[in-house]
């Protein structure tokens, strides 16, 4: 009878072993921190968005405070950014394209169907496809992107990223 029984925890204790090793969430990218200050002409920028984005891999992305100052965060709740090169766009984060108005506090059931876009072919359903379906707002024009392109859509800006601590500032200006 005990042989039996170890025989049959073998399998189990090996299966769990499997699952915990599966299931340890560790990062398998080199990670530095990052924190800085935006400027924009010697002013500090509030409220702006900062995306690193590297050669390869997932970017990292931080908001600047009433300050100026930002940290980085990777996947969400990791702080820093993969070690190496990145193209970095700073933005304030004005909607530019359809979603303009929608943010946490949007109310879809109260929206007026004239605000929405009619999609004249819906997606195909099936019983393996559940798509979720919401109203959608009409485009809006929105306010100005206040930061140059240079440093946004069309990024001039670079930095490196190393090992251990990054203190990586940046002064924009208007021209």
């Amino acid at each position: 009878m005990t042989c039996i029984l170890r025989m049959s925890l073998k399998p189990c204790l090996l299966l769990i072993l499997t699952c915990c090793l599966g299931c340890s969430g560790g990062s398998d990218v080199e990670l530095g921190k990052v924190t800085g200050l935006i400027t924009m002409n010697g002013e500090p920028l509030a409220d702006a968005i900062v995306v690193f984005k590297p050669a390869e891999g997932n970017p990292s992305t931080g908001r600047t405070d009433s300050n100026g100052n930002y940290d980085l965060t990777y996947l969400g709740n990791m702080p820093g950014a993969i070690v190496g090169n990145h193209s970095v766009r700073i933005t304030t984060g004005q909607p530019l394209g359809e979603m303009a108005g929608v943010n946490a506090d949007t109310d879809f059931a109260s929206m007026d169907s004239a605000d929405t876009i009619d999609i004249s072919t819906p997606p195909v359903e099936s019983e393996a496809d559940v798509t979720m379906r919401r109203a959608r707002p009409k485009p809006k024009k929105t306010g100005k992107e206040v930061i140059p392109a240079k440093y946004n859509t069309k990024t001039e800006l670079q930095a490196d990223v190393t090992d251990g601590e990054n203190v990586i500032d940046f002064d924009l200006s208007i021209d």
